[in-house]
C-alpha cells in the first residue's frame, strides 16, 4: 500500500455497496479499501476487487484501528445504529441516504457525529452530477435572475421489486427525497409548504403494500418561488432525469443524458439514444465525485459538502409530503 493513502472500510455490499467499492478501487487511487463486511457477502466478488479483509461481521470494520473512514451502504433502517457505532469508533463516515425516516432518529445520528468530532457526508449524489452542478453555479451567479419556477422530473425506467418496498420508507422517503435535496441545492432556498398528490397507476401490488408509484408535488419556497416535481416508478424508455430553473432574466435546464449524442436521420424517421437504463449509468460520474469529495474532506480535514443537516431537511420535507398526500391538503414544512 502506498504511503499517505486513506484506509477505508465498506459496510454493506449489495448493489449500491458494490458500486461504491468498484468506484473506490477503480477511480480513487489515494484510497485503500481494506475491508468489506456484509451478512450476505459475495466472497468471490470481494476477492476479485482485491479487498483483503472480507467478513460477514460488520464489527470487523469498526474494530480495525487502521481504518480511518467507512462507507455505509446498508438498508436504510440500519443507518442510525451504524452511524452511531462508527462515530463511537472514531471513523469518518459516508452514509447513503436517507439516514432515517424520522427527524428524531436523524438528529440522534447527527448528535453522535458531532460528539465524536468526525466528518460526516450523506449520499445525495445528484449534487455532484456535472450538469446539475453547472446549473447550480449559473443560478447562484444570478445568470437567470431571481428563480421563479423550478421543475424537476424523476422517473425510474422499471418499477422496483415489490419485496424492496416495505422497508424502503415509501416513494417520498426513498425516491422523491433526492428531488427534495436537489431543490434545496439548486435554489439555495428552503421549502416552506408542500402539497403532494400520489396514486397507483403502474402496479396494484404497490397499493397492496401501502405505497404509491406516481406522484405530482408542488412546493413553495421561503423566497416565494414555486417548484413542481413529477415522479414515476416506470417509464419503459429509460431513466428520465430533468431539471429546469426559470427566473426573472431567463432559464437554464439540464435535460436527459444518453449513451451517445448521435442522431440518425433517414426516411424512416429521426432516431437518438434512449436515456440511460438506470441510475448506476446515469449518475456514474456523480457517484465517483461524491466519494472523491468525501475522502478529500477526510484528508484535508475540511467540512463535507453534504451534511447531516442537509439529510435532516430532506427527511422533514419527505415526511410533510407523506402527510400532505394522506390528508389531501397543503402542509407546512417545520424546521
Amino acid at each position: 500500500m502506498a504511503e499517505n493513502k486513506i484506509t477505508a472500510g465498506l459496510i454493506g455490499a449489495g448493489r449500491i455497496g458494490k458500486m461504491h467499492a468498484e468506484n473506490i478501487t477503480a477511480h480513487i487511487p489515494d484510497v485503500f479499501l481494506k475491508a468489506v463486511a456484509d451478512p450476505k457477502l459475495d466472497e468471490s466478488w470481494a476477492e476479485k476487487r482485491g479487498i483483503p479483509v472480507r467478513s460477514l461481521d460488520m464489527q470487523v470494520v469498526l474494530d480495525d484501528p487502521e481504518i480511518e473512514a467507512v462507507v455505509i451502504a446498508t438498508p436504510s433502517t440500519t443507518h442510525v445504529a451504524l452511524v452511531c457505532a462508527a462515530a463511537r469508533a472514531g471513523k469518518q463516515i459516508f452514509c447513503e441516504k436517507p439516514i432515517a425516516f424520522e427527524p428524531e432518529a436523524v438528529n440522534e445520528a447527527i448528535s453522535a457525529v458531532e460528539s465524536a468530532g468526525i466528518r460526516f457526508q450523506v449520499g445525495f449524489n445528484r449534487r455532484f452530477d456535472p450538469d446539475f452542478a453547472t446549473l447550480k453555479e449559473a443560478v447562484a451567479a444570478g445568470k437567470i435572475g431571481t428563480p421563479h419556477i423550478i421543475r424537476i422530473t424523476n422517473r425510474d425506467p422499471v418499477r422496483p421489486d415489490p419485496a424492496f418496498l416495505p422497508d424502503s420508507g415509501g416513494l417520498f422517503m426513498d425516491f422523491s427525497i433526492h428531488d427534495f435535496d436537489t431543490l434545496r441545492f439548486m435554489s439555495g432556498d428552503e421549502v416552506e409548504e408542500i402539497y403532494a398528490a400520489g396514486t397507483v397507476l403502474i402496479d396494484p401490488e404497490i397499493e397492496r403494500i401501502g405505497d404509491i408509484d406516481t406522484a405530482l408535488i408542488t412546493l413553495k419556497l421561503t423566497s416565494g418561488a414555486l417548484c413542481i416535481i413529477d415522479n414515476s416508478r416506470e417509464t419503459n424508455y429509460g431513466y428520465d432525469q430533468q431539471v429546469e430553473v426559470f427566473g426573472s432574466k431567463g432559464s437554464i435546464s439540464a435535460r436527459n443524458t444518453t449513451p451517445t449524442n448521435t442522431v440518425l436521420s433517414t426516411t424512416d424517421g429521426v432516431f437518438t439514444d434512449r436515456p440511460y437504463p438506470s441510475f448506476i449509468e446515469r449518475y456514474k460520474a456523480a457517484f465517483v465525485a461524491e466519494l472523491r469529495s468525501f475522502f478529500t474532506s477526510v484528508r484535508d480535514r475540511t467540512p463535507t459538502l453534504v451534511s447531516g443537516q442537509d439529510a435532516l431537511a430532506a427527511v422533514r420535507i419527505a415526511r410533510a409530503a407523506q402527510r400532505s398526500c394522506e390528508q389531501n391538503r397543503p402542509v407546512r414544512v417545520v424546521a
